[in-house]
C-alpha cells in the first residue's frame, strides 16, 4: 500500500471512530499560559548533549505541535531576574506556531522568582474572560530552584521546611499550591472545588529539570545565575541548601496531581526519547509509525497512559490520532 493510501486509511478510521466511540462533547475553548523558567541554572546539563533549557525548549515544542481537542488561546511567558516577562498575552492570538518560535528563540540568564511568577500566572488565567466557561492551563517548565520572588508579592515566602502534601504554612510552597487551589495564597482548600470566580477549571502541568543529588549551595546558585540577589527578595535561604530536588519534585507532583495536570521529571538519566519525546509518538522508540498508531486505537475512548493522550485533554479520541498521522515517519529513518 503507498503512503498516501495508508494515510487516506487511517483519517477513515478516525472518521468511524469519532462517530462511533463515545467522543467527549464539544467544550469551550482552553486558554493556555506556557511558562518557561530561562534562569541561569538552566543552562546545567540534562540528558546527554542538552541542556535544561534545550529539554525544556523541545518538550513545549512538542506540546504545541499536538493537535489540540478545542479551540486554544496561547500566552506565552518567560521568567528570571524578579520578575516575568509576558512575551505574548491572550490578546495577542497568537498560533501555537508563534508560541513555538518564541519558545526556541528564549534566551537563559538570571535569578530564579518562579513563586511569584507562577502565582502572576493563576491572575493572568483567572482574569482572562472570567464569566465564560473554559479550562484553563499553566504549563511550566523549570529546574525549581526558587531564590528571588520579591518579599512584596503575594507568594513570597521560604522554602517549606516539611514535604509535600505536609508544606509548612507560609512557605512558598504552601502559597503557590493555594494559589493555584483556591486563587488566594493564603488561603488552603480542595483543588476539586475550582478557582473563583465562577469555579474555573485551573490545571498545572510541570515539566521538572533536575538531577538527583540535593540542589546547589545558595552561594554557587546565585553565581550561576549572575550574581546577589536583589535587596528584598529570598536570600533568607543563607544555610547550606535552599530547597532539596527531591523536595520540589514531590511538590510540582503533587501539586499538578492535586489539578489534574500532568507532572514529568527529567532528569540526566532519563532515555533521550522519553525527555524529548516526538508528538505522536505513543511508545517512546522515537519513531512515529504504526506502532504509535495501534496504541492510541487500543486506546482510544479511555484516558490512556499519558503516552497516547497528546495534548492532555484527558481521553484518547480522534485528535490524538490525528497528531499520530500528522507526524507519520518523524524521527523514522524508514517508514514502517
Amino acid at each position: 500500500m503507498s503512503q498516501f493510501m495508508h494515510f487516506r486509511s487511517c483519517i477513515a478510521i478516525a472518521a468511524v471512530l469519532t462517530f462511533g466511540v463515545g467522543v467527549r462533547s464539544a467544550r469551550a475553548d482552553e486558554h493556555v499560559l506556557v511558562l518557561l523558567d530561562v534562569t541561569g541554572s538552566m543552562t546545567l546539563g540534562s540528558i546527554p548533549g542538552m541542556t535544561r533549557m534545550d529539554v525544556a525548549k523541545a518538550r513545549m515544542s512538542t506540546f504545541l505541535d499536538t493537535v489540540p481537542a478545542t479551540p486554544t488561546r496561547y500566552a506565552f511567558w518567560t521568567f528570571s531576574g524578579s520578575t516575568f516577562t509576558e512575551v505574548f498575552d491572550f490578546t495577542a492570538g497568537r498560533t501555537a506556531a508563534d508560541v513555538k518560535g518564541a519558545v526556541l528563540a528564549a534566551v537563559p540568564g538570571g535569578l530564579t522568582p518562579l513563586a511569584g511568577s507562577v502565582c502572576a500566572a493563576v491572575d493572568e488565567l483567572i482574569n482572562f474572560l472570567p464569566n465564560d466557561f473554559h479550562t484553563k492551563r499553566i504549563y511550566m517548565a523549570t529546574d525549581g530552584e526558587e531564590n528571588n520572588t520579591p518579599n512584596v508579592d503575594q507568594c513570597f515566602g521560604p522554602p517549606s521546611a516539611t514535604v509535600y502534601p505536609n508544606l509548612t504554612v507560609g512557605s512558598w510552597h504552601w502559597k503557590v499550591r493555594n494559589k493555584a487551589c483556591t486563587g488566594n495564597a493564603n488561603t488552603p482548600g480542595v483543588c476539586s472545588g475550582g478557582v473563583p470566580p465562577g469555579g474555573l477549571t485551573l490545571i498545572v502541568d510541570v515539566d521538572h529539570l533536575f538531577d538527583f543529588v540535593p540542589t546547589m549551595s545558595s552561594a554557587s546558585l546565585l553565581s550561576l545565575e549572575g550574581g546577589k540577589a536583589a535587596r528584598g527578595t529570598a536570600t533568607f535561604a543563607a544555610g547550606p541548601q535552599i530547597s532539596s530536588a527531591s523536595s520540589d519534585s514531590a511538590f510540582f507532583a503533587g501539586l499538578s496531581g492535586e489539578t489534574h495536570g500532568r507532572y514529568i521529571g527529567i532528569t540526566p538519566s532519563t532515555p533521550p526519547a522519553q525527555a524529548t519525546p516526538l508528538p505522536g509518538d505513543a511508545n517512546g522508540d522515537g519513531c512515529v509509525n504504526v506502532q504509535d498508531r495501534a496504541l492510541v486505537l487500543q486506546q482510544f475512548g479511555t484516558p490512556g497512559n499519558g503516552n497516547t493522550d497528546f495534548n492532555r485533554d484527558g481521553i484518547v479520541n480522534t485528535f490524538d490520532l490525528q497528531t499520530v498521522l500528522q507526524n507519520f515517519g518523524r524521527g523514522c529513518t524508514k517508514v514502517r
